[in-house]
């Protein structure tokens, strides 16, 4: 959250925030998937966006709007105790609820969990017809996710931390309203209505690196740097509208550079900026669908030298991408 922005102290100040970052006439006439854990940030989200879509000021709305929530089975009776907690927050607010529950209980890995979760949240709004899958997470989330990217060696995309709304699938979208809220503001705001919610116990743990940044690392830099959330916030925030502008930058490189077929085909440039050409070549893998998390720093700097043509010769990438230069060409193709 920016300095200039007012601190949300209750119930209504959080309800203006999230209107302010993503007004109700954008998503009250659709439908909108919630996803909610039954944790403090979540239950707020929930209830924001049901509070805003009753206003009468603004017309009866025409939309949707239904709870998700994804039992990962991992905490026992605490995961039973949370679906619980959402199917009746559900039930009060008379909303619709959809739930999963994993098929792979033993699974821990916290990115193998999240891709689970999103994907359910995906399926839920795609069954349903929703525009919108709409998730809780906060300003300090952000900082997290930029401090464990930083420490990861990430390049620029993981400096500007969560972006506040993304492409899920061709007719859906993420969307993060609260973003630019604190996790303590989001706490005083559910205290100043009686709303409670669930801790996850898990959270306390340090064996997640996440929990070790929450808990260990950012207390220890605010002991000397006590505006050190919102400083963080506000570089991600200006490294984002940098990301952008690169990317744009890429995505017309890559129409004039590359040809995808059966294979992939990427004309010579000794011109263009390595920043430009390596954003070009992750937006590819994306499309792709090629594994980008085995490749490294060093990995996309050969494949700029093989563009640049100051590399030549056969390479097989991570994920068994094969890549080699011909004829003032570098050539693209995953191997079976």
């Amino acid at each position: 959250m920016s300095s200039t922005e007012p601190r949300p102290e209750n119930w209504d100040d959080l309800c203006q925030s999230i209107q302010q970052t993503w007004p109700r006439s954008r998503w009250c006439g659709v439908g909108v998937v919630i996803g909610c854990s039954g944790g403090a940030d979540s239950v707020a989200l929930v209830r924001a966006l049901h509070h805003l879509r009753q206003q009468p000021s603004a017309g009866p709305p025409t939309g949707f709007l239904t709870l998700a929530h994804f039992n990962h089975a991992t905490r026992g009776e605490e995961s039973e105790r949370d679906e619980s907690f959402v199917r009746e927050l559900a039930t009060q607010l008379e909303l619709p609820f959809v739930g999963r529950r994993s098929d792979r209980v033993g699974v821990r890995d916290e990115e193998s969990l999240r891709r689970m979760r999103l994907r359910f949240l995906q399926e839920s709004a795609e069954q349903s017809g929703a525009r919108y899958v709409a998730v809780a997470h906060s300003s300090d989330d952000n900082v997290e996710t930029v401090l464990h990217h930083l420490l990861r060696g990430t390049g620029p995309r993981g400096l500007a931390g969560i972006r506040p709304f993304r492409s899920l699938g061709e007719d859906t979208v993420l969307i993060r309203p609260l973003l630019t809220v604190s996790r303590d503001c989001i706490r005083t705001s559910l205290r100043s209505i009686n709303q409670p919610w669930c801790e996850d116990s898990s959270n306390a743990s340090r064996d997640y690196r996440r929990n070790w940044i929450r808990h260990e690392l950012i207390p220890l830099i605010q002991s000397k740097y006590p505006g050190a959330n919102e400083a963080i916030f506000r570089a991600a925030a200006t490294q984002r509208d940098w990301v952008q502008t690169i990317e744009s930058m890429a995505d017309d490189w890559r129409t004039q550079h590359v040809h995808v077929g059966d294979t992939v085909v990427i004309q010579c440039d000794i011109e263009t900026d390595a920043t430009v050409i390596i954003t070009a070549m992750q937006q590819l893998w994306s499309t792709q669908q090629w594994p980008m998390r085995s490749m490294s720093h060093s990995h996309w700097q050969l494949v700029y030298q093989y563009i640049a043509d100051t590399q030549s010769g056969v390479c097989i990438l991570p994920g068994a991408i094969r890549m080699e230069s011909t004829d003032g060409c570098v050539v693209l193709q995953r191997e079976d």
